[in-house]
């Protein structure tokens, strides 16, 4: 990967016009274009066949100028011309027959939120990949809109508030055509408005969404959109060769992709953007570049669809599952870290972290999950999960990780696990086996019973394997007839009877060149912080599991904050200068208007009417630094310096 020496953050907002001509007079060459070959072809000057084809064309401009209308990328925010805006939208949304705007605007922006998530990207291919699943699904998507709008996201207000428009736009355009078929303009019908929004239907999806996105699998950022470069596609598709540019600077008009990936055309190429080109001569081809599907910066993050395939019963309440890795990759991860898993379930994105199980060098991921009371996702992971089903999958994750990451002369390694914290704890322990020394290794486990131990077969043979290196210690609660279980309660004082670096008569050079790995439940990492402590363990040789806390915890002083929503409710929120507006809104059960959460999409722009927030950083595309200028922020993005009022756009 290359090194990226110029910030590239801010060049797109230098490419934002106050007015976007282009795609104004777009607009106007669409009018005319209309009005010519309806006129022409009524006065028999051009055939009805040929009349078609331009208003296939015309009908597929259309899309770009709803498009940039429903990205707010015509007049910039504040402007005086803004209303213009919508009405624009609406006047382009109607060759397009089965698009009402403001939905289309609603949903659009869910897709730029959750780009290849195949549960909540509106624009996600559901069908299969055969080239008749394709084809069904160009024809679906229309359709899904409209399902998804009544079903699955129907108690989402913003989308409850598209449903008298869509209705309306329906009947006046749908009603309009069966009025002129019905007073003997069936040809003319068929000619100008059926067959063009047909054939526009397949193209926008396949240029929208299918190629661009291709194989959907990816979510980062600079990888789930490709770029074909070519100034002739430039022309015909309006710019959606460059759709990448697109999903990584929403705000920016059609006409300025190309101008814009040539600017930042370097930092492209240092993040492994999948760019492809349409000649023979040059490398990659179109859809054949391996960094649409492959693991990120050089193999060192994942952050993408995988699919599981395995799962192994460990206990009655607890799996290991395994997915595999693009095809020739393996993820460069450090033994203890661990990986989210984002499930959408009960009506919500729910995202859980899960230590890695497996040894860095293995080419498949492996995790394991144990069944909790009332846990959404450990439930569906024990119950409901099959081979063949695909997750997002991030990380790696944290620094509980083996070797520490500071550099240090270490003579044993101490394992303390409780439940299942032995899950990063068998990746440690793997690890450190396959280094070629003879350090020895000690593993406490404790369990409720000697058949809730996880990895049971795993560790006895790998204590079998090496039994000069690793010994092995299980602690269950419940009294069992098991040769290799201590019957009682993991406390200090068991420990110190376990580990013989611990304890009155243990020899104390070992023990301060011991590294001691702590994971379980809390009373577990209590006990044994209490044991290292009393036997004047450094700080810097334990190591504790803690996942990241997905509430942000308020520091300092906590700012009054005022908002208005669109439809008048108010609510008054106290958020601390380290918070957003948008996480303390929603721990308090205070819906605002918001997609993504990470300030792609713009949906959950707020006007600032009183108040001072900290800026927001130009690497976010859904606002520019002149909205911010003139009063406008993000809720996921807004952290107060003061007390604040806000209102809904």
């Amino acid at each position: 990967m290359q090194k990226v020496t110029k910030n590239y953050t801010a060049l797109w907002q230098g490419s934002i016009p106050n007015i976007a001509w282009g795609t104004l007079a777009l607009l106007l060459m669409i009018v005319c274009g209309y009005i010519l070959v309806v006129s022409s072809t009524l006065a028999g000057l051009i055939s009805y066949p040929f009349a078609s084809i331009i208003c296939t064309y015309l009908c597929f401009a259309s899309f770009t100028i709803q498009h940039d209308a429903g990205h707010g990328n015509i007049f910039k925010m504040g402007s005086a011309l803004k209303p213009l805006e919508n009405a624009i939208g609406w006047v382009a949304s109607i060759p397009l027959l089965v698009s009402p705007y403001r939905l289309f605007k609603t949903i659009h922006d869910r897709h730029h939120a959750f780009t290849n998530d195949p549960e909540r990207d509106p624009d996600h291919f559901s069908f299969g990949t055969k080239w008749y699943q394709i084809l069904l699904n160009t024809y679906y998507m229309p359709l899904k809109y409209l399902i998804m709008a009544l079903t699955t996201l129907r108690h989402i207000k913003i989308f409850r508030d598209t449903y008298i428009s869509s209705a309306l736009y329906l009947l006046l355009v749908l009603g309009s055509l069966a009025v002129l078929a019905f007073h003997g303009y069936t040809s003319e019908v068929f000619t100008f408005a059926l067959i063009p929004t047909v054939i526009t239907t397949f193209l926008l999806v396949i240029f929208f969404d299918y190629v661009p996105h291709h194989p959907h699998k990816s979510q980062g950022r600079y990888h789930n959109t490709r770029i074909y470069p070519s100034k002739i596609l430039n022309i015909l598709l309006l710019g959606q060769n460059y759709h990448l540019i697109h999903h990584m600077y929403p705000r920016l008009p059609w006409y300025t992709y190309q101008t814009v990936f040539y600017k930042i055309l370097p930092d492209l190429k240092a993040h492994g953007a999948p760019i492809e080109y349409m000649t023979s001569d040059r490398s990659p081809s179109f859809m054949k570049s391996a960094n649409a599907h492959n693991l990120q910066n050089g193999g060192r993050s994942v952050n993408m669809l995988l699919k599981v395939v395995d799962i192994e019963a460990l206990t009655e309440d607890s799996v290991a599952v395994s997915f595999a890795l693009p095809v020739a990759e393996n993820l460069i991860f450090r033994a203890g870290q661990y990986i989210t898993i984002s499930k959408w379930l009960a009506g919500e994105q729910h995202t859980r972290c899960y230590s890695l199980c497996s040894s860095p060098h293995n080419t498949l991921l492996k995790i394991a999950v144990r069944g909790t009371y009332n846990g959404l996702v450990s439930t569906y992971i024990n119950n409901d999960l099959q081979v063949g089903n695909e997750l997002i999958i991030q990380g790696p994750f944290g620094d509980f990780v083996y070797p520490p990451i500071t550099p240090r002369n270490i003579q044993a390694l101490v394992l303390i696990a409780g439940g299942s914290g032995i899950t990063p704890m068998l990746s440690i322990l793997l690890s450190s086996l396959q280094q070629n020394d003879d350090m020895p290794i000690h593993l406490v486990y404790a369990a409720r019973s000697a058949d809730n131990i996880m990895f049971f077969d795993v560790i006895e043979t790998l204590r079998c394997a090496n039994p000069e290196r690793l010994t092995v210690a299980y602690v269950v609660k419940d009294l069992v007839s098991h040769k290799l279980a201590t019957v009682g309660r993991l406390n200090s004082a068991l420990l110190e009877a376990l580990l013989p670096m611990l304890g009155e008569n243990a020899d104390k050079t070992q023990s301060h060149a011991t590294e001691f790995y702590v994971c379980g439940p809390e009373g577990l990492k209590n006990e044994a912080l209490n044991a290292l402590t009393a036997n004047s363990i450094a700080n810097e040789r334990v190591h504790i599991e803690q996942f990241i806390p997905t509430i942000t915890h308020p520091q300092g002083a906590l700012h009054k904050i005022g908002i208005t929503l669109k439809d008048g409710h108010k609510h008054v929120l106290n958020v601390a200068s380290n918070q957003t507006v948008l996480e303390v809104a929603k721990a308090n059960g205070v819906m605002l208007p918001h997609a993504c959460g990470s300030g792609t999409c713009g949906t959950c722009k707020f006007k600032i009417d009183s108040g001072q927030t900290s800026d927001i950083s130009d690497t976010i595309p859904g606002i520019t630094a002149d909205e911010q200028t003139a009063g406008f922020t993000l809720a996921c993005q807004c952290k107060p310096q003061s007390d604040l009022v806000l209102s809904g756009m």
